[in-house]
């Protein structure tokens, strides 16, 4: 897995998680009388690829629901396999997921689009790589796919409320633009429960006599210091051989950087401008640099975790060290509680609570999502009739048929979060979350420096470098990309 893992543009947010495996299928047989022709409906059958950086399911692939191996709830899983069904009869079409990678999806928008041949007619994005798309004009606004595309006439209404001011009930409009053009929407939810929560081992802190964070939330005394203290005292040499092996935090650093800024509430590479009008850096304002001294005391100082080579080759042994019980802290989320403790080993241990507020951050405000994560996706310029691709993949986003009871199930969520106090962690962070800025730092070129080997390198060899030597490498790096990008 690349180090970035996250994800806009023209197109679709995705309500459910969908794929591509290598298998062929036979070209869609024509309309029966069960399902009715789409105005749209192609005489000779048309492949739609969508490009991506993970497998996905349902598409043209897949015959069965196992063809998933975790199909999750198996009503929803044949609602979802029989909408394909009903799609591929719709519109005589085929759609596939091409993994690229997440570099390779990034590449593939640079050079492709460019060079006025796409290589998808889709592509799964984050705001991050997203927004410079759109702002380089690689992306179809929705305004025009649905009034001044060739095939426009041809949609149906129902497909054109994305353009109201409300949005329509299956997808709502987001306002990503620099030309009063919509060129984003996400699914609609009533219940945002997308947040990274930070996890935590409660026996682990029962045992060292450490108060529940909830708690110290609610009094208001949840803070990066408190936190720090609480991660010195969980990194242990248990056995003491001089190794430590109980470590006070684990995770990917790229979300937990992410987290850090919002919890201070600050960015590095935001779209937002100063009083003269333009895009400035922020990898060297003081509420940064705050954060950036907290992530070098945690890997370097205090070292409360660790970053080497093998963290580099198995970023996954990161994301799921947590579950082997032996970690005090982790950037969690139910996917990742699914998929590193599927027998529910840590059901009893494992609590969520908001993260902490930074000397400059705010408690009431640090629940808010870091709003550059989620899946979109984009059509690009230059692909044939992107009025279908639009609706295809509106009417693959509604698999539940309007049912807005079964796009809204969180049964799924409340199973993963493993009790009824951290889903309403992940509820209350939903509840909270507002149109945050957007920071873009991950999209941007560094150089090795910014890597953050010099913060949270750990290895023997390593040579760390300060937090001033780190934002003098990298300042002006921000400062080009943003011009580049935004202040034209």
């Amino acid at each position: 897995m690349s180090y970035l893992k996250k994800t806009v543009a023209v197109l679709l947010v995705a309500v459910m998680v969908i794929g591509l495996v290598a298998c062929k299928k036979e070209p869609a047989s024509a309309p029966t009388d069960e399902v009715k022709k789409s105005p749209l409906y192609q005489e000779t059958t048309r492949t739609l690829r969508i490009g991506a950086w993970y497998e996905q399911y349902y598409t043209s692939a897949h015959d069965d629901i196992y063809d998933n191996p975790a199909p999750g709830d198996i009503d929803n899983a044949e609602k979802n396999l029989q909408n394909m069904r009903t799609i591929e009869k719709r519109y005589n079409i085929e759609l596939y997921y091409d993994n690229l990678t997440w570099n390779g999806v990034i590449a593939s928008i640079n050079t492709s689009i460019m060079a006025g041949a796409p290589d998808c007619d889709v592509y799964m994005l984050d705001l991050q790589f997203g927004i410079p798309a759109i702002v380089n004009d690689y992306a179809y606004s929705l305004e025009y796919i649905l009034n001044e595309s060739p095939e426009a006439s041809l949609i149906e209404e129902r497909y054109k409320d994305i353009l109201s001011p409300e949005g329509s009930e299956v997808v709502a409009g987001m306002s990503f633009t620099t030309d009063g053009l919509t060129y984003i929407f996400s699914g609609k939810t009533k219940v945002n429960l997308a947040a990274y929560t930070l996890g935590y081992n409660k026996s682990l802190l029962d045992a060292y006599g450490l108060e529940d964070p909830n708690e110290l939330l609610t009094k208001g005394e949840w803070t990066f210091d408190k936190w720090m203290e609480h991660m010195i005292e969980l990194t242990d040499d248990l056995d003491g051989d001089g190794a430590t092996d109980q470590w006070g935090f684990r995770g990917p650093w790229t979300n937990l950087l992410i987290q850090l800024l919002m919890a201070n509430g600050t960015y590095i590479a935001a779209i937002e401008a100063d009083e003269t009008g333009k895009i400035v850096e922020q990898l060297t304002s003081p509420e940064t640099t705050e954060v950036l001294n907290f992530l070098y005391d945690m890997y370097q100082t205090y070292k409360v975790s660790f970053w080497d080579a093998d963290c580099d080759a198995d970023w996954n042994a990161n994301v799921y060290a947590w579950a082997e019980g032996n970690i005090g802290y982790w950037v969690d989320a139910c996917w990742i509680a699914q998929s590193a403790d599927p027998d529910m080993n840590m059901i009893d241990d494992r609590g969520v609570v908001m993260w902490p507020a930074g000397p400059s951050g705010d408690i009431e405000t640090n629940a808010n999502i870091n709003s550059t994560q989620g899946t979109y996706f984009m059509i690009p310029v230059g692909i044939e009739n992107p009025a279908l691709v639009y609706c295809v993949l509106y009417d693959y986003m509604n698999w539940y048929q309007d049912d807005l009871t079964l796009r809204d199930d969180t049964s799924w969520a409340e199973e993963w979060s493993y009790n009824d106090d951290n889903f309403q962690v992940l509820v209350e962070m939903g509840n909270e979350t507002s149109d945050s800025t957007l920071d873009l730092w991950q999209q941007i070129s560094f150089d090795e420096s910014y890597q953050i080997r010099g913060l949270i390198e750990t290895s023997p060899d390593a040579v760390p470098i300060t937090v001033a030597e780190f934002q003098q490498a990298n300042k002006q790096i921000v400062q080009d990309y943003l011009d580049t990008t935004f202040n034209k």
